[in-house]
């Protein structure tokens, strides 16, 4: 008698063989010798904030379908085979999951799952209550930022009235961030903007924003871009409305610097052809060239006097601080490194000049110099930083830094340092390129926005912050503001 070896296959087994057949053995997919059935599942959710979709396993075969939609999975060996039903952490499913099925060659059976869904989300209601002099009447904009259950950003925004409420549903519970965008710049923010708040499952959660406007006599001049080629200088009140464009079509003029006077601004253009310096009258007449060479010059920046400009030019082959004359004439080198030396700053008082170094590469310093040159001194360290400007009073540095707070990620952030004493971080306030207002109250400045948990920053235009960082508001589109002085 010769000896007969039977090979007993388990559900699974038995899958994985018909599975390597319809690969390797038939090109029609399945073998006419495997015979097989389906398994359709139906599943009824209830409850509330029900999930897009769900997922049905069998056999390690993962298939989705909508929430009211019946899944049906064909070319199933005959047997037992457990059924994985996969929803979001809110549901929970009757009974057993997974269960198991009984498939039967040619024919369907049939499962069922019933699942209850809690509450992820809840509502945020948004008041607004603005007085004062000057204020926006189009209202502003709530934006609230956040991470749903599935652990996928969540944005959203409304538009609130000046005064006026605005209700949002469906926001995810935990904490989120709220920010009042769209605020004139005349206009001061009650407390902190943004606010980061805590949203409790099926409640609603109520955040008042108290705002008081000023007369919109205060001005900024600041580049807006429309295109990757060029910018344009603009001058606009506080409270945002566009008094002048300054525009040469087929150039890009940037670097906007008021005179003390606030009579004229000087700006960097390339209409000619490289970067020069210009100035023209604040109202854009009168436009003269100071500066005429091969090399870029830019970076103007006026004396308190209003005598001299001190600007950046590259025509000893890399950029150096030079100062020159208000018409440009008498220009001399106060600068002498191998590396570059950007962005210098008056004090006040017109003795000494702020300035980003690149010597100490590759995290970029501010150093202070007297206004002939000399006494270099870094005030950064190690620490870096760049963009330096002058408190109205002397007394104060602010500039920016990168600030990493994530193991991925960093932005710029604001910094102040007293004359004598150590920089402090401006809480909450992210941004470049920093500018003080007249009254030495508040900073105008390139804003960023990040979301640390994604790793994602964008720059979201002009900002302006109290100078303790506790309020925030902004909605010019542009960047590199310079505050008009107050004569």
């Amino acid at each position: 008698m010769r000896n007969t070896t039977v090979l007993r296959l388990t559900p699974s087994r038995a899958l994985t063989c018909a599975l390597v057949l319809a690969c390797c053995g038939d090109p029609s997919g399945v073998s006419e010798r495997t015979p097989t059935g389906s398994v359709r599942v139906a599943v009824t959710m209830s409850g509330v904030d029900l999930p897009p979709d769900y997922a049905i396993v069998i056999g390690g075969l993962r298939t989705s379908a909508g929430p009211t939609a019946t899944v049906t999975i064909s070319g199933l060996l005959p047997g037992d085979h457990d059924v994985l039903l996969q929803v979001q952490r809110n549901c929970r499913a009757e009974g057993p999951n997974p269960r198991r099925a009984t498939v039967v060659a040619g024919d369907t059976t049939a499962v069922e799952f019933s699942v209850t869904c809690l509450a992820v989300t809840g509502g945020l209601t948004v008041t607004t209550t603005t007085t004062g002099i000057d204020i926006d009447p189009n209202g502003y904009v709530v934006e609230v930022g956040g991470t749903t259950i599935s652990g996928t950003l969540y944005r959203t925004t409304a538009v609130v009235a000046a005064t006026g409420t605005v209700t949002l549903s469906g926001v995810p519970t935990g904490s989120v961030i709220v920010t009042l965008t769209g605020v004139s710049l005349n206009c001061d923010i009650d407390g902190s903007n943004p606010r980061y708040v805590g949203v409790r499952a099926a409640d609603t959660l109520g955040v008042v924003f108290t705002l008081t406007c000023d007369a919109a006599t205060d001005q900024l001049a600041y580049v807006g871009t429309f295109d990757d080629r060029r910018g344009d200088i603009y001058v606009v009140d506080s409270d945002g409305d566009v008094i002048k464009r300054f525009t040469a079509e087929s150039s890009s003029e940037s670097d906007p610097a008021w005179s003390p006077d606030a009579k004229r601004i000087a700006f960097t253009t390339d209409r000619d052809g490289n970067r020069e310096i210009y100035v023209m009258d604040a109202d854009g007449a009168n436009v003269v060239r100071l500066t005429n060479g091969a090399p870029a010059d830019y970076h103007p920046a006026w004396s308190p006097d209003g005598a001299r400009i001190a600007f950046v030019s590259e025509r000893d082959g890399n950029p150096e601080i030079y100062v020159m004359n208000a018409d440009g004439s008498n220009p001399v080198r106060l600068t002498n490194h191998g590396a570059g030396d950007l962005d210098p700053a008056w004090s006040p008082d017109g003795r000494r000049i702020a300035f980003t170094s690149l010597r100490d590469a590759p995290t970029p310093q501010v150093y202070v110099m007297d206004s002939d040159g000399t006494a270099l001194l870094s005030v950064t360290g190690g620490s870096g930083g760049q963009h330096p400007a002058w408190s109205p009073d002397g007394t104060r540095l602010v500039f920016s830094a990168q600030y990493c707070p994530g193991f991925y990620t960093c932005a710029p952030a604001l910094f102040v340092k007293p004359t004598a004493g150590a920089a402090e971080r401006l809480s909450g306030v992210l941004g470049d390129a920093p500018t003080w207002s007249p009254d030495g109250r508040k900073l105008a400045f390139d804003g960023v926005s990040c979301d640390f948990y994604f790793y994602v920053c964008e720059r979201v235009g002009i900002q302006i912050a109290r100078i303790d960082g506790s309020s925030v508001v902004g909605g010019l589109s542009g960047h590199s503001p310079a505050w008009r002085p107050r004569p």
